[in-house]
């Protein structure tokens, strides 16, 4: 009776080994790669992408509602008005984690941004474009930095801010507020 208990519990304990195996080897891993690091609510630290679409990173048909709508935020370390900005961007990108917002640094080295945002302990999605070229497909023409776009799932810009904005307008912006 206590052999057979045994062999039982061996083959209960071997199968839960087993599914351990396979969910940290395999089902883990790759339910971490479809995570939309836009949101904040699934990064541990700040995250930088050098894919310079930001259809791909702004489009997420999962949601259906307005959180859908993306805020990108034009910015740079160079530039003194976003620094200026940085504190009140970061206040709202972390009392938003759930809301897809998106900076795109007009840096001129990955290294440069990486420096700052490890300095600041900033926890932003940040798109590397030192050539300027998501901004020119965006908003053909415009110039100046810091600037603010909330857009849609389809790329329509919804509202514009061109400067700097403090944690209120921030807040108002992204909810389609004009400033």
């Amino acid at each position: 009776m206590k052999k057979k208990l045994f062999i039982i519990l061996s083959i209960v304990i071997g199968v839960l080994v087993i599914l351990t195996l396979i969910y940290f080897l395999v089902l883990k891993p790759y339910f971490e790669s479809k995570k939309d690091l836009t949101y904040g609510k699934y990064r541990e630290s700040f995250v930088i992408s050098e894919n310079r679409n930001l259809e791909s990173s702004s489009n997420d048909n999962s949601t259906k509602d307005s959180q859908a709508n993306a805020v990108v935020v034009f910015w740079a370390t160079w530039c003194s008005h976003c620094v200026e900005e940085a504190e009140d961007l970061n206040r709202f990108i972390t009392s938003n984690l759930g809301r897809k917002i998106i900076v795109v640094s007009h840096d001129y080295t990955k290294e440069d941004l990486e420096e700052y945002l490890k300095e600041k302990g900033y926890n932003w999605f940040v798109i590397l474009d030192t050539d300027k070229t998501i901004r020119e497909k965006l908003d053909p023409g415009s110039k100046g930095i810091p600037s603010s776009y909330l857009v849609n799932k389809d790329m329509n810009i919804l509202n514009f801010h061109k400067g700097k904005l403090n944690l209120e307008q921030f807040i108002n912006f992204s909810n389609g507020v004009e400033i």
